[in-house]
């Protein structure tokens, strides 16, 4: 749950060109099939995203079993801080390393993470503390994971078919999870949450022998020390003023989010719920809207990443107001299908703006800085929303919907924002123009679209 919102929220990376692909783009939704390369990356995906669709509700059933909302805050605390340290420099290494080895690397840690917490929770030898080890092993793989992954999906389709890459990725993976927390919840709520977890290292052992077979084309970016790489890339991201101000806008959104539909959201779904069983409906109904959001970027998206951006963050307030109000449980998967809708349809937009913006081999490092910033909170609020609902779970609840309207609607005071629109020209940036905001190749297409 946390890892799969959380990777929807960041923003993604970089362009690809035609010259790294044997053919040609054609416009058809489903043209990236067309090559080798997305085909096996889509596949590892979808693998991931089965034991995704299941994990995330067994940690937090497992972890409210032992301790209760704040146990369970502590546990998700300790996954969230690893990420804060690590990801610049995951950020470094997915720009600096052949991305694949990255990946096939964070995929067997996390395997060997969830495989651990199963034999805990198996053999009811878990406590809080072995599950926040845990938890902070596996954070601190997704760090190197996440960037890593940011730059990969452009790389493996020419820049015509970027948009129906990204639609066919997200949709597909969302749509391997629908039935999957419906499923999960009712066999976690039978046998216990430590089949899932099993279950989800299976099948990042799966998906790290699969990505290890993606022939990636090799990044344009000069071999300098790491520190020069770093320097640089916080020089591009603090050009765009756009850009640092929607991860401002990201660093309370995410924290609010995680903190009212990850941890809150279950300890909801025991108190007036009937536990895993309903909230795996919830769930599901949150995934349904991505795989809608995602269908109709095959068919259009946005052409205001920004104002769609806000959007979807406004939207994001709704089931943590039926929460709070004691909605019934049909309203409240109606209330996570239309956040789940709008977020696909604004991340679909961003990711294919991002590399009309930046420059192809520093984007790994532009996500990582950008993904820090969004991560910032989220520890604290973890620790917060788990004392806070404890005291007054709806009072929490009220407070989260405030952030999230209150975060959603800032980014609009600033006139880059409102003005952002995807380019027709899809030919990405120059290396040697990055230090503009926004680049010179795309001033032209900017002005008209605006």
């Amino acid at each position: 749950m946390e890892r799969d919102v959380r990777r929807r929220i960041r923003l993604r990376g970089p362009l690809g060109l035609m010259a790294a692909h044997g053919a040609p783009a054609t416009s058809g939704a489903f043209a990236p099939l067309r090559h080798r390369d997305f085909r096996v990356f889509l596949a590892a995906r979808i693998l991931s995203a089965s034991g995704t669709a299941i994990a995330p509700l067994a940690l937090a059933f497992g972890g409210l079993a032992i301790g209760g909302a704040s146990s369970l805050g502590w546990i998700l605390a300790a996954g969230a801080l690893p990420q804060v340290l690590l990801t610049l420099v995951g950020g470094v290494a997915g720009d600096r390393y052949p991305r694949h080895l990255v990946m096939a690397a964070s995929n067997l840690l996390l395997g060997a993470g969830q495989s651990a917490a199963a034999v805990l929770l198996l053999t009811h030898t878990a406590s809080v503390g072995r599950l926040a080890m845990l938890s902070a092993l596996s954070g601190a793989a997704s760090a190197f994971l996440s960037p890593a992954m940011s730059g990969t999906v452009p790389s493996l389709v020419p820049a015509e078919a970027l948009r129906q890459a990204n639609a066919l990725h997200q949709g597909s993976i969302n749509a391997v999870k629908i039935a999957g927390p419906a499923v999960g919840g009712a066999l976690i709520a039978a046998i216990g949450p430590g089949w899932g977890l099993a279950y989800d290292a299976v099948t990042f052992y799966g998906a790290a022998a699969l990505v290890l077979r993606l022939h990636l084309p090799a990044t344009a970016a000069e071999r300098t020390t790491a520190w020069r790489q770093l320097r640089e890339g916080w020089t591009v991201f603090a050009s765009h003023r756009w850009l640092w101000a929607m991860t401002i806008q990201g660093t309370l959104i995410v924290a609010a989010w995680l903190a009212g539909y990850v941890l809150l959201g279950p300890v909801y779904a025991q108190q007036h719920l009937h536990g895993p069983a309903d909230w795996g409906l919830v769930i599901s109904g949150f995934t349904i809207g991505l795989v809608t959001g995602a269908a109709a970027c095959l068919l259009r998206s946005p052409n205001r990443p920004g104002l769609a951006e806000v959007a979807s963050a406004a939207t994001m307030a709704l089931p943590m107001a039926a929460m709070a109000t004691h909605a019934p449980l049909p309203l409240l998967i109606a209330a996570t299908f239309t956040a789940g809708a709008a977020l696909n349809i604004s991340m679909i937009s961003w990711r294919t703006l991002l590399p009309q913006r930046i420059p192809a081999h520093q984007l790994g490092r532009i996500s990582a800085f950008s993904e820090v910033g969004q991560l910032t909170l989220v520890p604290l609020a973890y620790l917060a929303a788990g004392l806070a609902g404890t005291a007054s779970l709806a009072r929490a609840l009220w407070a989260i919907t405030a952030v999230l309207i209150l975060a959603a609607v800032g980014p609009l005071l600033l006139p880059d924002v409102r003005a952002l629109a995807l380019a027709d020209n899809l030919t990405p940036p120059s290396t040697a123009d990055h230090g503009t905001a926004p680049e010179a190749a795309v001033a032209k297409t900017f002005e008209r679209n605006s």
